[in-house]
């Protein structure tokens, strides 16, 4: 019995040697984790300008659409697109015969109310005369008062046939007025001097009244690049702000520009803003149609923190954490996004000029892990 008691006892005191043997062995290998190795980069302030991209259609400064007058069937277009025009040049211009009937006989109806009223005048004169004579009469009692009343009933209606004389011939001078001025407007003559950039119409197509025909450049105004840009960017930028252009016709050429125009108004079926860039030509032929990429450079300047963009752990809308090594530690850290700039990170808050930001190996860290620096 007493040998029984003594076996376990031993086998007590054996398993308690051999937890604690266990235990110590943990410890120390607890104690003897390497810290996780890392990539910092230190935090460096920026003077961030707000730059605006955009692209555009390449077109003059002044552009006039040219249309015809009345409604008809082209005739002839004398000239094509890219052809340079003086002012005064005749452009293009209707099948005339039935325009010109119509000015011939609104050119009868006023020749015809000319007579008109001629003959009213002479009515009237006629009828004066009348009535002075039956006044006379009256007066020496040879007439009698229903002749005097006649007479006078015929001068008044003399005088009423001489004002509709007048009227109708004014409206007939109005017909010759229109008639001709659709005549001028058959044809189109070049207001000024340019060059033809788009034409719009053949011979023998039926045109109506104020549909384009042609689209002149006006000659030696200058050349602007018109952009959409959405209201988040329209609010950053001013008039005179520069910018940088590229074309690809010149694909190792950049233009310089100036924000010219901003629309006050977005666009009904786009909401997007029109802006007008003037354009540098810098000696170079820049034809209208042209398609440019345009950078505009703000005059809104920022100071942020730029780090790599692979620093960034995790985000929420403008808000977002990263690691940062003090001391020996990755302390968690949660910082206001300013903005993404191609791979950098750009930072409003939360983070100091100078710190050190843990931007390899920080998806694998835990807040207060010991880090080795191996930059």
């Amino acid at each position: 019995m007493q040998a029984n008691t003594l076996a376990s006892i031993f086998t007590l005191l054996l398993t308690s040697l051999l937890m604690s043997a266990c235990s110590d062995g943990n410890a120390a290998e607890n104690n003897s984790v390497a810290p996780r190795r890392v990539l910092t980069q230190v935090a460096s302030p920026i003077d961030f300008q707000t730059r605006v991209q955009a692209t555009g259609r390449l077109s003059a400064k002044e552009e006039t659409s040219l249309s015809f007058k009345t409604v008809g069937i082209v005739r002839r277009i004398l000239v094509e697109e890219g052809q340079r025009v003086r002012k005064g040049d005749l452009l293009a211009v209707l099948q005339l015969d039935e325009i010109e009937a119509q000015v011939q006989q609104a050119r009868l109806g006023e020749d015809k109310a000319e007579i008109d009223l001629d003959n009213a005048r002479l009515a009237l004169q006629l009828a004066e005369r009348d009535l002075r004579n039956v006044r006379g009469l009256y007066a020496d009692s040879v007439a009698t008062l229903e002749q005097l009343e006649n007479a006078e009933v015929q001068f008044n209606s003399a005088q009423n046939q001489v004002q509709a004389a007048e009227t109708g011939l004014a409206l007939s001078q109005q017909n010759q007025t229109i008639a001709d001025y659709n005549l001028r407007y058959s044809k189109i003559v070049a207001p000024t001097s340019g060059t033809i950039l788009l034409r719009y119409a053949d011979s023998n197509e039926l045109v109506g009244p104020g549909s384009p025909i042609l689209v002149l450049g006006t000659e030696g105004a200058f050349k602007v690049i018109r952009v959409a840009v959405t209201d988040k960017d329209v609010i950053h930028l001013q008039l005179g702000d520069s910018a940088t252009i590229r074309f690809d016709a010149y694909p190792d050429q950049t233009f310089r520009g100036a924000v010219e125009a901003i629309a006050g108004q977005a666009d009904a079926y786009t909401g997007t803003y029109e802006v007008e860039v003037q354009v540098d030509a810098a000696g170079l032929p820049l034809r209208s149609g042209f398609i440019g990429s345009v950078q505009i450079e703000t005059q809104q300047r920022r100071s942020v923190m730029a780090i790599d963009a692979g620093a960034l752990v995790s985000a929420d809308r403008s808000t977002g954490q990263l690691f940062v090594v003090e001391g020996r530690q990755a302390q968690a850290r949660e910082v206001k996004i300013f903005r993404l700039s191609g791979n950098d990170l750009l930072i409003s808050q939360g983070l100091e000029a100078g710190e050190q930001v843990v931007t390899s190996g920080a998806a694998y860290l835990e807040d207060g892990q010991a880090v080795q620096v191996i930059n």
